[in-house]
């Protein structure tokens, strides 16, 4: 490639040049520049030029200093300095003309050392004898370049501020051209989009305002050097004209890292009724109240008619989801309301038998519980929440209430019961997630696919009462080995010797049967996943943390599928979740074991009268469970509940994830953050590589400069811009393949 910076190079070495036959070595070359239009690429220009020195301050390292410095450097006395021997010294004047050096009467006194070196010297110049202009340079006649340059005072100007950019051009980019100041303003300020957005946000360079300014006022009617940003916002949110790419590009962006130009929105409002509003963030936060009294209002309506007012409210806000402002997350009650609108949808459960029941479930049912968990995830601040809980108790609950009476219907007439055996696997590891409901593991297979496993997603009952107690055992590889005791506290099956089938034992007989619970084991039973524990914990809040608990599963089970295992994904059972509590059922206590009441089910005394509907125990047929009527509870007060019979808590995923080779066991222990700085620690990541991107999607953008490389012990460290701050980010671990082998949902700097 060859440059106007390697013809300028060319041009002061040739200017050192002398006939030895009739001519003495010139003591330097003087480069006098009195408008300093050179200035800008003296920095270039001494990465090459050793013998390059600079008239200013002292500056020894930057080759800097005064006349009588200079005339040190042209003695070669400079301690420390040296080149080589055949190149003159070229001394660069910036601000000094030619003439005042030749005047040695007129000359300042601080530049006399250097008037003897227009005598012995030679001059950079222009052949006519005048001192070099940036323009004068490239179009000379005579030079070596003969570019097209305009030789007009708007021109100079810009040529001044684009000279690093010209001068490190290819001159193949440069002939065949006009360069006029549009021109080159276009070649400093390319991205006019990008550039009216950082001058909004105070972050434009200085150096290239001039350069924008004049864009903008020739591309876009707008003027900064008289108008302010507030100036800018005010046709931004209008976006006329050129106005609508610059908004398209903060609306790519999301608006993230710029905040004072979501700022500056904030404070403007439409002009009329019939402007496009969609872009003013007040007029969002305006529709996010209106809809938030909108959900509120359901609170007792019929589910016809609040399914009604939903698909109304729908058609009013819907559209705000995919504005700025809900991609943003400033549009969460328009983003719940998506997943109320399917839930609204939600056909009536079917008449049929108890297979094909399940089995429609766990095909489109369970899609409307995963929509109300999303629906509440979607709202965490409380007034939102409290907004989304009306209309879920106004379309959901009356759902899950029909939907459990139908099962139970099924159970009541015989048609169903819930049997002790479930076919073995033939899979080599098993792992049992505890609370596993359907829609989390249709959420479970597709992450595993997304993640390029083979996983094929069925169904089966649990046990009855879905309790961790009767069920957990059920799912083992040794529940043959178990039976149930009529005299057994807490529905616990045993062993043949009498042993309650607890956490210790289960444990003990899968080990006599050859299962082990460390990966190197032939067969291998493990362990994951705290559902069923949030949700007693949390009540409500189990909604937050399911796709981060989503996530971590997926990881787990694929650092076995990639270590050749062949995984069966079990659980114990379902449960139901309604905000706002599920309606108490009330129960004789008389009739009930002591300590045998739980929230969706009650041992029943043996042969005590009663009316209230119930089921065998699952382990023996003799012991009678009584079982909360549709979606209700025991207890008061009980938002999270299971043990009873419904299709959310009986009908639950089995997931088969086939071997997907030897790839290395990889998994995140630690991802930290301290302050902006991201401390990460990989098991099994070794030279392998990491990165941040934007969202929770593997695909995101990067928001990194470079991908991580991890250290021997698979642990690295990465800065992140505080632009990032409170955005959500994956992080991901990459093979050389740039496969993802490991990842986890983050929130920068928190």
């Amino acid at each position: 490639m060859t440059t106007p910076l390697d013809a300028l190079v060319d041009a002061l070495d040739a200017a050192g040049a002398y006939n030895v036959a009739a001519q003495a070595a010139p003591e330097a070359v003087l480069w006098c520049d009195e408008s300093e239009e050179f200035a800008a690429l003296v920095p270039l220009l001494r990465a090459r030029l050793p013998n390059l020195f600079t008239l200013g301050d002292i500056d020894a390292g930057g080759r800097t200093g005064p006349a009588v410095w200079l005339r040190s450097a042209v003695a070669r006395a400079l301690p420390d300095i040296a080149w080589g021997a055949a190149k003159p010294t070229i001394l660069y004047l910036p601000g000094i003309a030619r003439e005042t050096l030749r005047d040695a009467e007129t000359c300042p006194p601080l530049l006399a050392p250097l008037v003897w070196l227009g005598i012995a010297g030679a001059w950079f110049g222009h052949v006519n004898g005048k001192d070099w202009t940036l323009r004068g340079f490239l179009a000379a006649e005579r030079g070596s370049l003969n570019l097209d340059v305009s030789d007009d005072a708007a021109t100079r100007m810009a040529l001044a501020e684009a000279a690093t950019i010209v001068f490190t051009r290819d001159l193949s980019e440069l002939r065949g051209r006009r360069w006029d100041a549009d021109l080159l303003h276009a070649l400093v300020a390319p991205d006019l989009e990008s550039d009216v957005l950082a001058w909004m946000c105070g972050a434009l360079d200085a150096s290239r305002f001039n350069a924008f300014a004049a864009r903008a006022s020739r591309d876009l009617g707008f003027d900064p050097r008289r108008l302010s940003p507030q100036d800018a916002a005010r046709r931004l949110a209008r976006r006329e004209g050129r106005w609508a790419q610059v908004w398209g590009r903060f609306e790519s962006a999301n608006g993230l890292g710029y905040d004072a130009v979501v700022a500056l929105l904030g404070l403007e409002a439409p002009a009329s009724l019939f402007e496009d509003n969609s872009a003013y963030p007040t007029v969002n936060t305006d529709r996010e109240t209106a809809l938030r009294g909108g959900l509120m209002r359901l609170g007792g309506m019929s589910r016809d008619i609040a399914a009604i007012e939903i698909m109304t409210l729908e058609g009013q806000h819907g559209a705000r989801r995919e504005t700025v402002w809900g991609r943003r997350g400033e549009a969460a009650q328009a983003v719940a309301l998506g997943r109320l609108a399917l839930i609204a949808q939600a056909p009536a459960w079917p008449a049929l038998g108890p297979d094909a029941f399940a089995a429609e479930y766990a095909r489109s049912g369970a899609r409307i519980d995963a929509a109300a968990m999303a629906a509440l995830a979607t709202a965490p601040a409380e007034a939102d929440r409290a907004a989304v809980t009306a209309a879920l108790r106004a379309i959901y609950l009356p759902w899950v209430e029909d939907g459990a009476l139908a099962l139970q219907g099924l159970v009541k007439s015989g048609a169903h019961s819930f049997a002790a055996s479930h076919a073995p696997t033939t899979a080599d590891a098993v792992v049992f997630v505890d609370g596993l409901r359907m829609d989390l593991g249709i959420a479970l297979a597709e992450a595993l696919e997304k993640a390029g496993a083979s996983a094929t997603l069925d169904w089966r009952w649990t046990g009855f009462p879905t309790s961790t107690a009767t069920c957990k055992p059920l799912v083992s590889p040794v529940a043959g080995r178990l039976h149930g005791d009529a005299e057994t506290a807490d529905l616990t099956p045993v062993t043949s010797e009498g042993r309650i089938a607890d956490h210790a034992t289960l444990r003990k007989l899968m080990a006599e049967d050859g299962w082990g619970f460390t990966d190197d084991a032939p067969r291998v039973w493990l362990e994951t996943g705290t559902f069923d524990e949030d949700g007693h914990a949390l009540q409500v809040r189990p909604a937050d943390q399911i796709a981060r608990g989503i996530e971590d599963c997926a990881t787990f089970i694929l650092r076995l599928a990639r270590a050749g295992r062949r995984v069966q994904v079990v659980t114990d059972h379902g449960w139901l979740l309604v905000p706002g509590g599920l309606q108490k059922a009330i129960l004789d206590v008389a009739v009930v074991e002591g300590d045998g009441k739980r929230t969706r089910s009650a041992r029943i005394k043996a042969g005590a009268p009663t009316s209230y509907d119930f089921a065998p125990w699952t382990w023996n047929r003799d012991v009678h469970v009584a079982f909360a009527t549709g979606a209700m509870s025991f207890y008061a007060g009980y938002d999270y509940a299971h043990g009873g019979i419904s299709p959310q808590e009986c009908i639950t995923p089995v997931i088969d994830v086939a071997p997907m080779g030897t790839a290395r066991m990889v998994s995140v222990t630690r991802a930290e953050w301290v302050g902006m700085r991201l401390r990460v620690e990989v098991l099994g990541g070794a030279d392998l590589r990491a990165d941040l991107r934007e969202g929770t999607e593997t695909s995101g953008r990067s928001i990194l400069r470079d991908v991580r490389v991890l250290d021997d012990k698979g642990a690295t460290a990465m800065l992140v811009s505080d632009v990032h701050e409170g955005h959500t980010v994956t992080l991901v671990v990459l093979d050389d393949a740039d496969r993802v082998l490991a990842m986890r949902t983050l929130t920068v700097g928190s």
